[in-house]
């Protein structure tokens, strides 16, 4: 190196602060009352989210369904026959007012319509197959009425629909997959 080349050295401005120059004695201290009153109102919109959500959410188990809850059941039961490669059995129990899935009495309570003090019920009917070529009988006249509905550990069941009278008004006939907890509609 040449001594002429350390000679040429660019020029630097003097630092600052990244708060700025500030003089000595007017050192600011504390909050505002705007800046205390912002914050104030952010935790109250942050806060009444939370609530909101939360009410929403505990209130969500009263407003399910009676066919979710069995749909619900119905894929609970096909999982646990294909998982430990048994036989599972989906009764109503009217003693509780829910959805049994056996072995390991599993319980899906429905709602209060539903129990002891309720008067709902959930009925399970087989469909009948057909014989060679002739067509299906109609399902929703299946008079074929069963205790429960078994699951093999292929997931699959007899073809069969289930009948929910909340006791009010008339009862829903839902008709499902043997292969699924798809709730077939009219053909």
């Amino acid at each position: 190196m040449t001594s002429g080349h350390l000679g040429r050295m660019a020029w630097k401005a003097p630092m600052t602060l990244a708060t700025g120059n500030s003089r000595p004695g007017t050192a600011r201290s504390g909050f505002t009352l705007i800046e205390i009153l912002l914050v104030i109102a952010l935790i109250a919109v942050a806060v009444s989210v939370v609530l909101v959500n939360f009410t929403a959410f505990a209130d969500r188990g009263e407003s399910t369904s009676p066919e979710e809850v069995l749909t619900a059941a119905i894929r609970k039961a096909r999982f646990i026959a294909a998982a430990e490669r048994i036989t599972t059995k989906l009764s109503y129990d009217s003693e509780n007012g829910s959805l049994r899935i056996d072995p390991g009495a599993e319980q899906f309570p429905i709602n209060s319509d539903f129990g002891p003090d309720g008067r709902g019920e959930i009925r399970f009917f087989l469909i009948p197959s057909a014989q060679g070529l002739s067509p299906f009988p109609d399902p929703d006249r299946s008079t074929l009425e069963t205790a429960a509905v078994a699951f093999a550990p292929d997931r699959s069941s007899s073809p069969f629909l289930a009948e929910i009278d909340s006791g009010r008004g008339s009862p829903a006939r839902l008709r499902f997959d043997p292969f699924s907890s798809v709730i077939r509609t009219e053909e």
